[in-house]
């Protein structure tokens, strides 16, 4: 047994009141001694919350106000029980886990053996003393009480913990605080326990055709001398491109001079994709260790856009000799619980987006480093991803943290995150994180000054990226450059780079307006746009379960959507027609669906019309995950397309001179 998937076996969960688990699991403790909750069944990757709901301890916290009625879960500790099978005796024995979120304890037969704790890092613990010994054994994962971070306002340079800070509540959902495993959970034995694969990556010169697939591996001392090898494979489907064994010491694996072809961004080309494939043999050939891992090969560089200030940084996007204007969307977590979100439910989101011609997704800095799978079918759909580091705007100040142990925490955090993603070929770039600024524009107050590479904070992040994944280019932040947003009256002072906003707040029926505003626009690119829809008025009165739906105020709206309610003197006039609440919540919902469409279509439109003075658009946001009744979202939480995504693809599939026809 060198490879144990701990998903796979049967585990129990049980709620604790805060360490009175401990002489429990012990055995020192009275028979009164026992659980709040449990035990239940649970299953991993998963939250404790979705296991409590399965058991009917919970209720569906999408509905109504109900996810007030599960943040007493964060108030307990949770314990996940399983029984392993033995191991051979005298082995090395390693638990390993993708994430365990986000602090607590590992136990062995009741007995505190190791800890845990950290933002999105993975964790490799050595159980062998305890494991060891040919016996079977209880392990246990204990959660601690969720620490308390930040969410939407605060104060940016005290993060410390980073933790998704969305979950904490934000302009599109309620609090809801995860409690469980994400990703790949097993046990290593034997030389499979000895040895670590780190990373790898895939290079390509797309003028000398030159072509290179590495990968850093570590194996101990013992495997050195004993014979071992590793093995380097590229595959094509089931064929092999190259292969070669190295010594178990090695610490870099390359392959050269490879036969490939390259993958190419959706609507300009085939995503041709290949797989890494790396294994660890003993002398006799049999293998103890086998990852893999997806990857392609392209060449990108950056280029200013057409008429840029010479100061300002590229904004056009060359894939492989061929501009591509990015479009696309801003990606936040598919649902609160990410934990529980699967593969097909990546898939069938991110199908949806390829077939309306996105281009480029931007991982938000308030979520996570997103997940292989989701990275995986990227790669599979031609996407570009924008990945940000774990920091983000906090309303009351937006300056990043420059303690030293913030950052020594970010430094590592950041260094992980690079090597676990760096062989895909859908990940563009990295960026510092989300609308960081130093305070207000000296010159253009009260506009926000964007952080620039000066910034202790940034400086680290840039130096973890230029030392990891050197190829990749790195941000300081989104957005950036002289100022965060574009006002009319700054137009053609050559300070609007890469820009966020204008989100539709306050602009009712006012289309003209919103045309007005678009016509002059001479931002390089826009990483931020958006403008608010509702939800189907039957979805919206499915979700609310009872509370009052009408007028779009009160609780139920507040709860998740007090941002994005539109709700002034012309819409008042147009629902006021109705005879009853009912019908004036469907003519509000209709009114606001066809409004996003048509001024996401005016924007994107504008934009990629001025191709190459301006090199992108991304909307804000994509896709809900949690019911909102009204957000600036073009998918609801099912999945379902507002008008907006019918409207984005007839821009997104259209070329720039064909819309510079239409206009």
């Amino acid at each position: 047994m060198p490879i144990l998937d701990l998903t796979a076996l049967p585990w129990t969960l049980e709620g604790w009141r805060p360490f009175t688990w401990i002489p429990a699991k012990r055995g020192e403790a009275p028979p009164c001694f026992l659980p709040d909750i449990g035990p239940v069944p649970v299953s991993f990757p998963g939250t404790v919350q979705r296991a409590l709901r399965d058991a009917g301890l919970l209720p569906d916290w999408r509905a109504g106000l109900n996810s007030l009625q599960c943040e007493w879960v964060e108030h307990r500790h949770w314990v996940a029980e399983t029984e392993l099978p033995p191991t051979a005796p005298a082995e090395t024995v390693i638990l390993e886990a993708e994430w365990l979120d986000y602090h607590g304890w590992i136990l062995v037969d009741g007995a505190i053996r190791a800890t845990f704790s950290g933002p999105m890092l993975p964790l490799r613990a050595d159980l062998t003393p305890w494991l060891g010994d040919g016996a079977p054994h209880r392990l246990a994962i204990v959660f601690d009480i969720p620490p308390e971070e930040q969410g939407q306002f605060g104060f940016t340079s005290r993060s410390r913990l980073f933790k998704p800070r969305f979950n904490y509540s934000w302009d599109w959902c309620p609090r809801f605080v995860p409690i469980g495993v994400w990703g790949r959970l097993r046990i290593l034995t034997g030389p499979s326990a000895e040895a670590h694969i780190a990373t790898a990556r895939a290079s390509w010169d797309m003028d000398s055709g030159t072509s290179a697939v590495t990968a850093r591996v570590s194996a101990s001392a013992a495997l050195a001398t004993s014979g071992f090898c590793w093995r380097l494979r590229l595959l094509d489907g089931e064929s092999a491109v190259a292969a070669q064994e190295f010594p178990a010491g090695a610490e870099w694996l390359t392959l050269t001079t490879l036969q490939v072809e390259p993958w190419h961004v959706n609507t300009y080309g085939e995503p041709r994709v290949y797989t890494v494939e790396i294994t660890l043999t003993d002398p006799s050939g049999q293998a103890y260790l086998t990852e893999t891992r997806t990857t392609g090969f392209r060449s990108i560089r950056w280029l200013p856009c057409e008429g840029a200030p010479a100061a300002a940084a590229p904004w056009i996007c060359e894939v492989n000799g061929v501009p591509v204007f990015l479009q696309g969307v801003n990606w936040t977590p598919v649902r609160v619980n990410y934990p529980d979100v699967t593969r097909e439910d990546y898939a069938r989101l991110i199908r949806q987006y390829r077939d309306m011609g996105c281009t480029l997704f931007r991982v938000w800095g308030g979520a996570f480093l997103e997940s292989e799978d989701f990275y995986d079918l990227c790669d599979q759909a031609g996407i570009l991803v924008w990945q940000e580091f774990p920091l983000s705007s906090s309303g009351i100040e937006n300056e990043p943290p420059q303690d030293e142990d913030a950052l020594n925490i970010l430094e590592a955090t950041a260094r992980s995150w690079c090597r676990r993603r760096a062989h895909h070929p859908a990940l563009l770039l990295w960026s510092g994180g989300n609308e960081l600024y130093t305070g207000p524009s000296s010159e253009y107050p009260p506009l926000q000054a964007p952080v620039t590479r000066d910034h202790p904070c940034i400086r680290r992040l840039a130096q973890v990226v230029s030392e990891e994944d050197p190829d990749r280019r790195f941000i300081p932040a989104s957005p950036s450059g002289p100022v965060d947003y574009a006002r009319e009256d700054h137009y053609g002072l050559g300070i609007h780079h890469d820009i966020h906003g204008p989100w539709g707040q306050g602009l009712e029926p006012n289309l003209e307006q919103w045309r007005q505003y678009w016509s002059a626009d001479d931002a390089l690119f826009r990483s931020e746009v958006g403008m608010p829809g509702a939800m189907e008025a039957e979805d919206i009165l499915r979700w609310a379960a009872g509370e009052r739906c009408w007028p779009p105020e009160g609780r139920y709206w507040i709860h998740t959507a007090a941002w994005w309610t539109q709700w002034g003197d012309a819409l008042r006039a147009i629902c006021g027609k109705a005879p009853d609440e009912e019908s004036a919540l469907r003519l509000y919902c209709e009114w606001t669906r066809q409004h996003q469409a048509a001024c996401y279509a005016e924007a994107a439109r504008a934009c990629k019309a001025r191709f190459p003075r301006c090199g992108g658009f991304l909307v804000w946001m994509g896709h809900d995950c949690f019911p909102c009744p009204a957000n600036n979202s073009i998918f609801d939480a099912e999945g379902k397309p507002k008008p907006a995504a019918a409207a984005l693809r007839e821009i997104f599939l259209a070329s720039p001179d064909q819309l510079r026809r239409q206009d």
